[in-house]
């Protein structure tokens, strides 16, 4: 028991007498700090804080060397020591050394740039513009790397900066002072911008441009001229692929950005639908109304409530409906036919045609004509025929030769007359006519389809009096 109570004794001895020791060492480093003999005890703080644990006292060391930095950068500062002031200002890592840090820096730039080194002078500036954001250098320091930027052909640089500028300084006597050489290389912007243009990458020329047309410059008018006209090409790209609704977005966008292009565009989208309504009539000319109508609909994507839009519509309706009941008479008309009822067929094709005019049902009226005629008379009607041919030409031709054959041999010439036999086959018929002369004699003959009223000729001499 003793021998513990010994132990525990000598512990705690060791603990406090370490504890003794580290608090000397503070303390020698505290004193000197007081007595402003910032070099040693920047050492001895050094020295506390690489081997203390006690939490109150790091933290009192780590802000009293920092001062003790600070204190020294002071003291080069006001030597105008700019490059000492600025690395013992920057171990100082405070705020209130950042207050002049930024002075340094800047004075360092400066420098360089008297000694026409403005690499390094960018390497100064840049410091400031990254880790000293609140400093009242920045406009100027922006200022002076949009000429050195500029001087050096780097002209997305000084572009960079003078976006930064602006955005951030618009009032600041330096972003109104660099305005004229922005101006001058504005220009040359818009030709790189431009340069997407041309190789069909409209939306990174438009996202360019709409950038450069945020600043003040005697340029901007141009600068939306050609983002119109870029949205007016993307708008012709949407159009190739009929996505209207891109179409509608982009040409209203090229008005946005111009507005003298108001009436070109009026006229562009007027003419877009024109040609959607064109496409509408074909499927309308082959009875697709409910697809004619779908087309004609997005007439609407262009022009809300075009009126001319909705007349055709309507009209299409009025067809659908129309050719739904022509379709009706034109079955019934079609049993008729079947049952040999060329009456009744012909009546309820005709009440189709006057609802809806096609070219199937229209041929179908004549041949119910032709049927009824030959019914009621299949021999007058195929004579009928062959002599209104051509306007007669059949009958003219046929009497010029008995013409003929009469000068040669006056009453010696006989013709047996108009005559029509029926021929093999339904509704055909043949229809004759004889020349006979002492020396020569013609007969003519053809075949005629009463339905159809087509004619055939029977011999050479009948084909070649067909012919004008």
């Amino acid at each position: 028991m003793k021998m513990k109570i010994i132990l525990v004794t000598l512990i705690l001895f060791i603990v406090v007498s370490s504890h003794g020791w580290a608090n000397s060492k503070f303390n020698i480093a505290h004193q000197l700090y007081m007595k402003s003999n910032y070099v040693m005890a920047i050492k001895h703080f050094d020295d506390f804080i690489e081997t203390s644990k006690n939490g109150a006292f790091l933290t009192q060391a780590e802000l009293e060397r920092s001062d003790c930095y600070y204190q020294l950068g002071s003291q080069a500062y006001l030597k105008e020591n700019w490059l000492l002031a600025s690395r013992l200002f920057f171990l100082s890592n405070s705020e209130i050394a950042d207050l002049k840090l930024d002075d340094c820096y800047f004075q360092l730039a400066q420098q360089q740039l008297l000694q026409n080194v403005p690499s390094s002078a960018l390497e100064y500036y840049q410091k400031v513009v990254s880790y000293l954001k609140d400093s009242e250098h920045i406009p100027e320091i922006l200022f002076n790397r949009i000429q050195i930027y500029i001087k050096m052909g780097n002209k997305l640089s000084a572009f960079n900066d003078y976006h930064f500028l602006w955005e951030n300084y618009p009032d600041n006597s330096y972003t109104i002072e660099i305005q004229p050489l922005i101006d001058d290389l504005m220009p040359s912007y818009i030709d790189e911008a431009l340069t997407f243009r041309d190789s069909l990458e409209y939306n990174i020329s438009i996202d360019l441009l709409s950038k450069l047309s945020q600043y003040p410059s005697v340029f901007q008018d141009d600068i939306f001229v050609h983002i119109s006209d870029l949205y007016l090409l993307k708008a012709e790209e949407a159009l190739v692929i009929k996505e209207y609704e891109f179409v509608k977005k982009y040409l209203d966008l090229a008005v946005d950005n111009d507005k003298l292009k108001k009436e070109i565009v009026s006229k562009k989208l007027d003419d877009i639908c024109s040609k959607i309504f064109q496409e509408g009539d074909k499927l309308v000319s082959s009875f697709q109304f409910d697809e004619a109508i779908g087309i004609y609909n997005k007439c609407f994507i262009l022009i809300p409530e075009y009126q001319i839009c909705t007349n055709i519509i309507n009209e299409t309706n009025d067809k659908k409906q129309k050719y739904k009941s022509a379709l009706e008479h034109e079955d019934q008309a079609i049993q008729f036919e079947k049952n040999k009822e060329y009456a009744l067929a012909y009546t309820h094709y005709n009440k189709s045609y006057k609802l809806f005019q096609t070219a199937r049902v229209k041929e179908k009226i004549y041949i119910m004509s032709n049927l009824l005629q030959a019914e009621k008379d299949p021999k007058a009607f195929a004579e009928k025929i062959i002599k209104d041919y051509k306007k007669g030409i059949i009958p003219a031709g046929v009497e010029a030769r008995e013409s003929s054959l009469i000068a040669q041999y006056s009453d010696q010439v006989d013709t047996s007359g108009w005559k029509v036999y029926y021929a093999i086959g339904e509704f055909k018929y043949e229809v004759r006519f004889d020349l006979l002369s002492p020396a020569e004699n013609y007969y003519y003959a053809w075949r005629v389809n009463l339905k159809t009223r087509d004619i055939t000729s029977l011999n050479k001499i009948s084909e070649d009096v067909m012919k004008r």
